[in-house]
């Protein structure tokens, strides 16, 4: 048997299963109005003698005509084509032929129409009026205010009473819908071959064009037979599944979302209410699917899709408990937010797994980029990088592939980054770029939580590693940056976080380290501080006092502790100081987290910037500065004709 309908599709109510539902509608109605045709047909050649040649070839036009009816049928398409070329040899008909067509007409095709399609109709009716309350149902579910508690359950038990009614319905119609499928094809074709019959036995003349087509019969006889038998078997297995279906579906819960791996990546799909961006934040109930690495929706099945979220890596999703809806969440990309709703705490839960889910798919896939780079260019720019790649999120450039396993043991080589920096996990796979330190998983999500502004989190196994990184990395690590974050941990009297430790204090304390800052050492007040980029325009800088300036060419060493004298420079001299030749990246990393800018300006040294001093230093260009125009022609045409790289045309 043919299954036109799956009955989980069909549990699923997806726009698939409704774009099949409108497909078999249209070929039910026009199987309808074919046999309707061709009963006209018959009736004119019961009735008119004088018109039954005309009324004959006519007839076994509409007959082919069912061949063409759905998907090809190669059995009933050869059945056809062999009866009718038979027929058309014999046009002279007796009138006893007239009975046995009548009969044949009534006893398959009429009963068909009659009572195999009613049933069909009926079915239809009851599916469409159970959608509509179902519609009626969800709708006035998801409009119940979070306040009003009894008008929530009484919502929730009448949509679960109309899901349940909506859900028998359905199964029936589909049942009706494959029953019909194969009904129409065994009497379509059981009626030829009793009309051949028939023309055999009353045609005495056309006895030899029949008889060659007897060997043929005999076959398709045995042939129904075994496909009756078949399908009789199978209907009674269908409509014993149709049962324990019934039994086991039917109790008014929520479907369960799709849930499988795709080519693409993780594949999640089902309903949500979207609130729309316009003014008047209207709900619309949508098909949403995470597949590719994006958040996607349509209204149906045809429809093109709405992308979301066009990359996952770029978004995050948190619930909204301040929403007047129940059962929010909100997905939060760069560009925008997209406010959601599910239909119970269940599949909010199970959405937002599956979005923090499909991030970290997103972020484990390699993503290899072709850019050739010089061996000498590395060691030189890595002061630069690093002061790119700390201030500013560390945006990934010219990767290069290499091995994983060797970028792992040589990161974790390094002391202190054999554990988490920040819960003492061994084994860490995941690492911060812009900070320097190694991560466990459980971290990684949580600083990948805070944004690319705090920390950019990376594979160490499963993504490619720039050479320099890798160098920054074994040049800073995790004892290097507890020693600037964690300062004053011990005169806090604070407790850091183990491995065992639950998540919402793994939370708390990366919070409080990275972006409240609460355990760096103080800075004192100078006279001339200035955070950011230094003095305003037309004003001197200040410069920093000459008898605590460190010397030029003094670069402390890892083992040193960075934070022992940043009180007594602006956090943008020490930046800038730390810049040169040979750069001390401690030292930057210190004075970053104290929040120096890559831009301050130093009066004294001709308004130069850190990035300057760095370039200068390393002799090469500068990826990422305060102004895109740096080294070329400016725009504004300052008093050199050049940018001077302080970011302020």
């Amino acid at each position: 048997m043919t299954v036109k309908l799956d009955f989980e599709e069909c549990l699923k109510d997806s726009p698939r299963f409704r774009a099949s539902i409108e497909l078999v509608e249209a070929e039910v109605s026009e199987l309808e109005t074919r046999l309707e045709k061709l009963l006209k047909l018959g009736s004119c050649l019961l009735e008119s003698g004088r018109h039954y040649l005309a009324a004959s070839r006519a007839f076994l036009v509409g007959i082919c005509d069912l061949a063409h009816l759905g998907p090809p049928e190669p059995m009933m398409a050869e059945c056809l084509e062999k009866f009718t070329v038979s027929l058309n040899h014999k046009l002279d008909s007796h009138a006893e032929l007239l009975d046995a067509t009548e009969h044949t007409l009534q006893q398959q095709i009429q009963t068909l129409v009659k009572e195999g399609l009613r049933g069909f109709r009926e079915a239809r009716r009851d599916f469409w009026r159970g959608a509509e309350s179902l519609e009626a149902a969800l709708t006035h579910n998801a409009e119940v205010p979070r306040r009003r508690v009894q008008e929530a359950e009484d919502a929730g038990t009448a949509l679960r009473i109309a899901r349940a009614g909506y859900r028998s319905r359905a199964l029936d119609y589909a049942l009706q819908v494959n029953v019909i499928e194969d009904k129409r094809k065994f009497d379509i074709m059981e009626f030829v071959l009793r009309l051949v019959e028939a023309q055999a036995t009353h045609f005495h003349q056309g006895h030899e064009e029949l008889n060659r087509l007897a060997q043929y019969r005999k076959e398709l006889g045995a042939q129904l037979h075994s496909l009756v038998l078949n399908s009789a078997r199978e209907k009674r297995d269908m409509e014993q599944r149709h049962v324990l279906l019934k039994q086991k579906e039917l109790g008014g819960e929520e479907p369960e979302p799709s849930l499988k791996e795709g080519p693409g990546g993780l594949v999640m799909e089902g309903h949500l209410f979207k609130r729309a961006s316009n003014a008047f934040k209207t709900w619309s109930r949508r098909w949403f699917t995470i597949q590719n690495n994006q958040l996607v929706y349509q209204k149906k099945y045809k429809d093109p899709v709405t992308v979301v979220v066009d990359d996952l890596r770029l978004c995050t999703v948190k619930l909204c408990p301040d929403s007047e809806r129940r059962f929010c969440f909100e997905v939060v990309s760069t560009s925008k937010s997209c406010l959601l709703q599910a239909d119970s705490e269940r599949l909010l839960q199970l959405w937002i797994g599956a979005v923090q889910s499909s991030i970290a798919s997103a972020f484990s896939q390699a993503r290899l980029e072709n850019s050739p780079r010089g061996p000498g260019q590395v060691s030189g720019h890595l002061a630069l990088g690093a002061a790119a790649t700390l201030g500013y999120g560390g945006a990934a450039r010219g990767r290069e592939p290499g091995g994983s396993g060797q970028v792992v043991a040589q990161v974790q080589s390094v002391d202190g980054n054999a554990q988490c920096c920040d819960c003492r996990e061994p084994a860490p796979e995941w690492a911060s770029i812009n900070l320097g330190v190694t991560l466990c998983i459980q971290c990684s999500g949580i600083h990948r939580s805070l944004g690319v502004h705090f920390s950019k989190v990376r594979s160490l196994n499963l993504d490619s590693w720039e050479p320099e990184l890798v160098k920054l990395m074994c040049e800073l690590g995790n004892v290097v940056i507890n020693q600037i974050y964690e300062a004053r941990v011990e005169a806090m009297a604070v407790k850091k976080p183990g491995p065992s430790c639950s998540r919402q204090e793994k939370e708390a304390w990366i919070h409080a380290k990275y972006v409240e800052k609460k355990f760096l050492t103080k800075l004192p007040e100078i006279r001339g501080r200035r955070g950011g980029r230094g003095p305003p325009r037309g004003h001197p800088p200040v410069p920093p006092k000459p008898s605590i300036r460190p010397q030029p060419g003094v670069v402390r060493s890892k083992s040193e502790s960075p934070s022992d004298d940043v009180g007594s420079l602006h956090p943008g001299a020490l930046l800038f100081q730390a810049a040169g030749q040979p750069p001390s990246l401690p030292t930057m990393a210190d004075a970053l987290a104290h929040g120096a800018d890559v831009n301050w300006v130093n009066g004294s040294q001709g308004n130069a910037t850190p990035l300057i001093r760095a370039t200068a230093a390393a002799r090469l260009p500068v990826p990422e500065t305060g102004c895109r125009s740096w080294g070329s022609r400016c725009r504004r045409q300052g008093p050199s004709g050049y940018c001077n790289g302080n970011g302020q045309c």
